[in-house]
């Protein structure tokens, strides 16, 4: 059927078909239906013809070198395409075709650039051209982890087939509300309002119009945060990944508005968790692949972990011959107690293609994980590979989730789970190092005026990427996700309030007078133990309850405030005895450790001493072993043998059978070069080892023994 002479012609070039390729449309049709009924020579020969007839066509060799290529001669192809190019140098078919054959060679980078560089060629009246090679651009991004350009191209995809109802439900499946990315990194970008007017090119409907645009704004307004934003985002758009974080950046620390810069900030951990940034990102996939040997060992090992609890949600995929599950650690048993068991993930696995494939966030979790399963299948598989790549925005607050293993109680489980999420980003994460904060600590950001508008980003980021991977629960016949850690209380443990008018989302009319800023609300009192440093600071220490100055004591040293923790507990072991709090031990042993930081070994033995005689008033000498193992590496701290002898022969009297006394003592007594009495306490470590049967004490006491030998 032949082709409507006004429609936009195949090849590209813009121009309706009549007063295109119409002319010698027919003859390339004919070639093609000749190959398809196997007369490939004849239909060679036409199109040969073609080149010589039409050769100074461009899309003529277009056609040439994609007929070429079906018959597998690739590199003749390529000569084709070179010949359009010479015609055209900026020919949109040739680009694309060349990106075709890159593809299918495996040259995924090689092809995206390819493909953007089609983009750029083709007319912008080619709407069929445009949307084909555009889709292509989304599925390269998308597998490159990189959501915001895939998004990018998609969307014009819907803009060049405004009638493709598939493309605009795709385009809201993935990037819509119940998208599966963080909104961050799925969310429809727009420009800010810029300092100057940018130019007229950047409405084009060109990427790199846009971009060209944006950049020479920023060269004539550099201190205008709103244009290097908008550069950023282009780049995004683009793929260019380091250079959108370099303009990012620069916008972050031109801002002044902490909304704006968390979502520049936000914006650039997305970016960083892209193919090309695994060196710039504190989130990368780090992987083992095991190829296997013997399928059916690798059945044996699963079902034998599956009855010991260690894989969850195993899935297989009978049509394409892959299996999914994970590799799962029971939780310590304070977590577990009650109704509700926990595990954490200590790796995500992958059968397929003969081979198992192990990831995670964490590599020395997930190497420990390959080694043991290694250990377990012997010969079944080949030594593992190590590898790492993108990693996946589900995976990036996978050490902080947990999952239920058994639960009679819903309610239980959901606060376990909220509660191994505050203590994995309160206790760790707020202390390690992080890239995106220049190798600062989290807790030590909010310090410099930069690095503390980057940090609302990263957490606004990890907030986002906690909330889509939240586990579910069942409320009547509805699956609800579970209420997740409150990140409001991590902000406030760094002290990041906000200092800004409005959201970057929420629109304040232009023509209006900005509102009035509201009245400050009542603050409700905050438990102890979500108080940043300066509320722990402020806190009055004279009316504080001793259970209460511990709390604060555990707060400050979970901050890493360790003079405010000495403090309180100097504060604490002075307060009188109170019903129902016996125990003061975790208060002098802060106090104790205080003392010998500040050089008074002497006042921190006499706390170890008080501590023993309180405890064995009001405690039942409970703590009396750790008080008097404390006391007597104190004296040997001051290098006064005499009295951590003293000292270790006092609790050895109280507790003979316990052996970790005898080989502490040696181990000091080796220490202050005290070789004689640290050969007594060995041996009569050894002695006692020989009596009960216990082999581990016999070796440390034997080796202890060699060593005070060699010293005297």
């Amino acid at each position: 059927m032949p082709l409507d002479p006004y429609i936009s012609c195949p090849c590209g070039s813009g121009k309706k078909f009549k007063w295109c390729c119409a002319g010698y449309y027919g003859s390339i049709e004919k070639a093609f239906d000749l190959d398809r009924t196997g007369q490939h020579e004849a239909a060679l020969h036409a199109l040969q013809e073609l080149t010589q007839s039409h050769g100074d066509q461009p899309a003529v060799w277009g056609y040439y070198a994609q007929f070429l290529y079906n018959l597998g001669k690739a590199e003749e192809a390529d000569a084709a395409l070179s010949e359009a190019l010479k015609r055209n140098p900026n020919f949109g078919m040739a680009h694309f075709l060349r990106g075709q054959f890159r593809e299918n060679e495996g040259e995924q980078i090689g092809a995206l650039l390819l493909y953007r560089k089609a983009a750029d060629a083709y007319d912008p009246e080619a709407h069929e051209s445009l949307a084909h090679v555009y889709m292509k651009i989304y599925q390269h991004e998308q597998m490159l982890n990189r959501p915001v350009a895939a998004r990018a191209a998609l969307e014009r995809v819907a803009h060049f087939l405004p009638g493709e109802a598939e493309v605009r439900q795709q385009l809201e499946g993935e990037f819509g509300e119940e998208g599966p990315f963080p909104v961050a990194a799925r969310k429809q970008y727009s420009f800010r309002p810029t300092a100057k007017r940018v130019s007229e090119a950047a409405a084009t409907g060109r990427f790199t119009d846009a971009r060209q645009a944006f950049v020479t704004l920023t060269q004539q307004t550099p201190d205008d945060p709103a244009a290097w934003f908008n550069l950023g985002v282009v780049l995004a758009w683009v793929g260019e990944q380091p250079r959108a974080v370099e303009a990012l950046n620069k916008s972050i620390e031109l801002e002044t508005d902490d909304y704006r810069a968390e979502e520049a900030a936000a914006l650039i951990e997305v970016l960083r968790c892209g193919h090309g940034m695994e060196s710039d990102t504190d989130y990368v996939s780090y992987g083992f692949v095991l190829p296997i040997r013997e399928p059916n060992a690798i059945m044996g090992m699963l079902r034998s972990w599956e009855q010991a609890r260690k894989i969850r949600g195993v899935r297989a995929n009978q049509e394409t011959g892959v299996m999914t599950a994970l590799i799962v650690e029971e939780l310590p048993s304070l977590l577990a107690v009650g109704s509700a068991t926990l595990a954490r993930v200590t790796s995500k696995m992958v059968i397929a293609q003969g081979a198992i494939r192990l990831f995670h966030p964490d590599r020395d979790t997930v190497a420990k994980v390959a080694d043991e399963m290694r250990s377990a299948l012997q010969l079944a598989v080949e030594q593992p590979i190590e590898s790492n790549g993108p990693i996946s925005f589900g995976d990036v607050v996978l050490e902080a989730l947990a999952h239920p293993v058994e639960t009679s109680d819903v309610n239980a489980a959901e606060a376990k789970l909220r509660e191994h999420a505050r203590h994995y980003f309160e206790d760790s994460w707020l202390h390690r190092p992080l890239r995106a904060l220049s190798g600062t600590a989290p807790i030590d950001a909010p310090g410099s005026k930069t690095l503390r508008k980057k940090l609302f980003g990263v957490v606004k980021f990890l907030e986002q990427c906690m909330d889509s991977v939240r586990p579910q629960k069942q409320i009547g016949e509805q699956l609800v996700p579970m209420e997740g850690y409150d990140f409001n209380a991590l902000r406030h443990k760094l002290g990041l309030e906000y200092v800004s008018a409005a959201p970057p989302d929420v629109k304040v009319p232009v023509d209006l007078p900005p509102p009035a800023p509201p009245a400050p609300a009542a603050v409700a009192p905050r438990d102890i133990a979500s108080m940043n440093a300066a509320e722990l600071a402020a806190l009055d220490v004279a009316s504080a309850s001793v259970d209460d100055l511990e709390h604060a004591m555990l707060a400050a040293l979970r901050l890493q405030a360790r003079d405010l923790a000495v403090a309180f507990a100097q504060a604490g072991v002075l307060k009188p005895a109170e019903t129902g709090k016996p125990d003061r031990y975790p208060l002098y042993a802060t106090a104790i450790t205080g003392a010998v930081a500040e050089g008074e070994i002497q006042k921190a033995i006499e706390l170890a001493e008080q501590g023993a005689a309180f405890d064995t008033a009001h405690n039942e000498g409970h703590r009396t072993v750790e008080f008097g193992l404390k006391r007597a590496q104190l004296f040997a701290r001051m290098k006064d043998a005499n009295g951590a002898a003293s000292a270790f022969e006092s609790l050895i009297e109280k507790h003979p059978e316990e052996g970790k006394f005898f080989t502490t003592a040696a181990e000091e007594m080796l220490r202050l070069k005290d070789g004689t009495r640290a050969l007594q306490f060995a041996e009569r470590g050894l002695e006692l080892a020989r009596r009960t049967g216990n082999r581990d004490l016999e070796g440390h006491c034997q080796e202890l023994q060699d060593a005070a030998k060699r010293t005297n």
